[in-house]
């Protein structure tokens, strides 16, 4: 039986990279989109500068859920449909011919219902990370929180589009998928968190007009729309050569 080695999976990751470079822009329409919609809900919801904004962490969720108002609910899920719909269609476009959508109505409220969680998740791990702002102890364990809590989604987004699966069973084969790819998937999370963690020591928090600020920004969405894309080409192909395997079923 022919063994899948290393060296296969690399290739194939820098065949998808070659052949899909233009999508790191839609990666970076992405990143523009999750950094712009809690900082609107944000604002409508407290009406505080931009700099506070960017240094209190705002979600969306959380922003929904506390706002009791029907702007900012609107503009939550506004942006969890806009993102359920485009995120779609970037994976999709990874797989094949470019993509502005899902497949189909089922693929679209599958990924929203997922992002839902995400968001959920999110706000949960930004509350942690507010309680942890003077306890290092704290703050530590909210590291480790939010790597224990990445796992399971890690792949998760792929087994909805690659294998039509719902958001349970989603979950399920993005756990399949890291206990047979655990170096390479802790490598990675390791990775975006150490990213995200940097581009938001970054942000000045409490100061700076919104003019000057807006370098900053940019640079935070550019940098991590890149990171999301050669991140995206290597999970996504971690995941496909894990079904290849035959160590995940296709569907």
């Amino acid at each position: 039986m022919q063994v899948n080695a290393p060296p296969a999976l690399l290739q194939r990751i820098g065949r998808l990279l070659r052949a899909k470079e233009s999508l790191v822009f839609y990666a970076i329409g992405l990143a523009l989109l999750d950094l712009a919609a809690p900082l609107a809900t944000g604002w409508l919801f407290r009406h505080r500068s931009l700099a506070t904004l960017l240094g209190t962490g705002t979600t969306v969720a959380g922003d929904a859920v506390a706002g009791h108002t029907v702007a900012v609910v609107a503009v939550a899920l506004s942006y969890l449909l806009v993102s359920a719909f485009f995120t779609a269609g970037y994976l999709r476009s990874l797989l094949g011919r470019l993509h502005w959508g899902p497949r189909d109505g089922r693929q679209f409220a599958r990924l929203l219902a997922l992002l839902v969680l995400i968001a959920a998740i999110s706000w949960g791990l930004a509350a942690l990370q507010g309680l942890a702002d003077s306890n290092t102890t704290l703050a530590l364990l909210v590291v480790v929180a939010q790597m224990i809590v990445n796992v399971p989604l890690l792949y998760a987004e792929y087994a909805v589009v690659v294998s039509n699966v719902g958001p349970g069973l989603a979950i399920w084969r993005s756990l399949q998928a890291f206990a047979a790819n655990p170096l390479v998937s802790l490598l990675v999370l390791y990775c975006l968190l150490l990213v995200s963690f940097l581009l938001w020591q970054l942000l000045p928090g409490d100061k700076g007009a919104a003019l000057s600020l807006a370098p900053t920004m940019l640079i935070h969405v550019l940098v991590w729309g890149c990171i999301s894309f050669l991140a995206d080409v290597v999970l996504l192909s971690v995941y496909i050569d894990t079904i290849e395997r035959g160590t995940l079923p296709a569907n």
